[in-house]
This record gives structure tokens, sequence and C-alpha cells, in this order.
């Protein structure tokens, strides 16, 4: 992928400053690893916060200047799914005996949405990113997990939030099954009008 940061800011000649929001996330991801790992945790939480607040801030950004847009919408998810990698890390430098304590959740919560990726595209011919109910829950759990259990000590947050992204991916695959296509379902048992039905 050879495409200049240019690209990435810029839509019909014009600055977007939402996409700057979004990239901003991902360049956040070096100072919290480095706050990690020279023995930081309190300021690295406090970064990590503040690019968790960037995925509420570029969306709201983009509608008040007028600028949302699928171009916006595709580098916020690919900014997310990095994201999403990093907060594997994050958890195993933050979190003593996590690994040894919820190995078989991690597994889900982190691979669960890489192997829905190819196992859409394989039923649907693309990458499907349904917008049900239960992913907007996955996701804000997600990006919490950390913050919650530095707050409460528990780190059975964990496993509760691996339920529910496995059973969200779960859900999306029962609604390709079904010949589901509409991205802004709310859940994965909608009636499904015979125009939107995927191609089989």
């Amino acid at each position: 992928m050879n495409l200049p940061i240019r690209a990435w800011v810029m839509e019909g000649g014009r600055l977007k400053i939402a996409n700057l929001v979004t990239l901003s996330r991902a360049l956040l991801i070096a100072p919290v690893l480095v706050l990690l790992l020279v023995g930081h945790p309190v300021w690295a939480l406090s970064v990590y916060l503040a690019a968790c607040a960037t995925d509420l801030v570029d969306g709201w950004v983009a509608r008040r200047m007028g600028q949302a847009s699928a171009h916006g919408a595709q580098l916020d998810a690919g900014v997310d799914n990095i994201f999403s990698v990093a907060i594997l890390v994050f958890l195993v430098l933050a979190v003593p005996g996590v690994i040894h304590d919820h190995l078989l959740a991690l597994v889900v919560l982190f691979g669960a949405p890489l192997l829905y990726l190819p196992v859409s595209r394989l039923m649907a011919g693309q990458v499907m990113m349904f917008h049900f109910w239960s992913a907007k829950i996955g996701a804000v759990l997600l990006f919490l997990l950390w913050p919650l259990i530095a707050l409460t000590g528990w780190t059975w947050w964990i496993p509760l939030t691996a339920a529910v992204v496995g059973l969200s991916r779960l859900e999306q695959i029962l609604f390709l099954l079904r010949k589901g296509s509409d991205l802004d379902a709310p859940h994965g048992l909608c009636s499904i009008p015979p125009q939107t039905k995927a191609a089989a």
C-alpha cells in the first residue's frame, strides 16, 4: 500500500479534519507503548483514554463539518482494527498474568474479529461489517477494557467482553446465512426484505 498521508487527510481537494483526528488515534499507540515499557502505567492509561476519545470525536467532527464520507468511514474502521490489536499489547504489558489467566478469552476476543473478515468475504463476496447493537456494545467494552480493569481490579471484564464480541460475530454470520446485507440493521434477527438480500 503506497498511499501518501495526503491521500488520507484530503478529500475533494480539502483538508478533512476528521481524518486527522482518526489518524491521531493510530499515532497515539506509540507513546502508550513507550510509557508502559518505561514503567508509567498511569500516564500510559491517560494517553490511551485520549486516543479512545478520538473515536468519538472524529465522527462528530465529520458530521459537524459536513464531511462524512465512505472514505472517512473506511479509514476509521482501518484505524480501529490497528488500535484493537494494540489493545491486546497494552493489556499484556499493563495487566500481570493476563495471558495465563484469560488465554481462551483473549483468543476469542482478538481472534474472532480477525477470523470473521475472511469468513464474511467468502460468504458475501466482500467484508461485511454490520452495525448491530451487539457489535457496538462489544466495541465499547473492548475500548474500555483496560480502564475498567484498572478502575475495578476485576480481570473478568476480559471474558465478559470476549463473550459479547464472539456472540456478535456469530450473529453477523447467521445474518449472512439468512442473506442479510443491510449494514445498518440493528440485530441479526431483523426481517430481511427481498430487495436487500445479498446475492447468493
